[in-house]
């Protein structure tokens, strides 16, 4: 099976995520970048193509949802569960525009489809788009919606409307080659309030432009972008995010992980196994815990 081979050093520029507004305030735009994100995933998960694009589809998603939170310290995850051969797709990250995923089955592969583009939506299959935030509060926000195509980008548009009531329009793309990740990335404008039918016009005039987003993205910045599509709109640019690949895990975390299994638990699995391992997926780390370490952890 055809597996992508990652050469970092082809490429200097941060993945980052431009935001701004257009019409004078009626309408939000996110230009976003995830190259180096996905070559990232790639190397460490050692993705096929059809898993990069999907996972690289996702992330985007995930970036545009952290980007939106209130706090640096929320956070997110974004699960994406079909029936397809690649089995699952999920992406968490925070406010602080950072992101990490994982797929399933890492090594899923399908013939192209007849216009040469790889097969994400059959990949996928039929399932569930869900979405999990927390705010700081008592309990996380919760959200899902059944998957439209596969294709992630028309997912992730129905889980918005659905579940969050935001009227959007989204592309996402991930380029490939032999040597790893292109460009990958997406556009997404998001009507607010009080937006006209003349305005709805216009962009959807606009998106219809965005059928390959990541050759678009491939061309030029994500600045470049939002200067050539929306910058005669009355806009408003922000500054940019960088964005970066970043586990959460850490040995506090996964001590706390058998603390919530209990002592006895935890005993039990050593006489059983003489170990206890904690797999990590987002970063393929494995913590372990022998008799030792047990006991210093109780004695705390």
């Amino acid at each position: 099976m055809p597996v992508c081979k990652v050469n970092l050093r082809i490429y200097n520029k941060m993945d980052r995520i431009v935001t701004g507004t257009i019409f004078g305030g009626f309408a939000r735009v996110a230009v976003i970048s995830v190259r180096d994100a996905v070559n990232e995933e790639i190397r460490l998960h050692d993705l096929t193509p059809l898993t990069a694009a999907a996972l690289g589809r996702a992330m985007t998603a995930g970036v545009y949802l952290g980007a939106n939170l209130k706090d640096k310290d929320d956070s997110y995850s974004v699960s994406i569960t079909g029936d397809g051969c690649i089995g699952g797709v999920c992406v968490a990250g925070d406010g602080n525009y950072t992101v990490r995923g994982y797929v399933s089955n890492p090594h899923a592969d399908l013939p192209l489809k007849e216009n040469g583009h790889l097969d994400v939506g059959k990949g996928i299959g039929q399932g569930f788009f869900s979405v999990i935030k927390d705010l700081g509060l008592k309990e996380p926000y919760t959200g899902k919606c059944e998957l439209v195509s596969g294709e992630i980008a028309e997912d992730f548009a129905s889980y918005l409307v659905k579940s969050e009531g935001i009227n959007s329009a989204v592309a996402l793309g991930v380029l490939t080659y032999r040597e790893g990740c292109k460009s990958a990335g997406g556009i997404i404008v998001e009507a607010l309030p009080g937006i006209t039918e003349d305005m709805l016009f216009i962009l959807e005039d606009i998106a219809g432009q965005f059928g390959n987003v990541s050759e678009l993205l491939y061309q030029k910045t994500p600045e470049e972008i939002f200067e050539f599509y929306f910058g005669h709109l009355d806009a408003e640019v922000f500054p940019a995010h960088e964005i970066k690949v970043r586990c959460s895990c850490n040995n506090e975390k996964i001590e706390g992980v058998l603390t919530s299994l209990g002592e006895e638990e935890c005993r039990n699995i050593l006489k059983e196994q003489g170990k206890i391992e904690i797999f990590c997926h987002f970063c393929e780390k494995t913590y372990r815990f022998g008799e030792k370490e047990v006991d210093a952890l109780w004695q705390k």
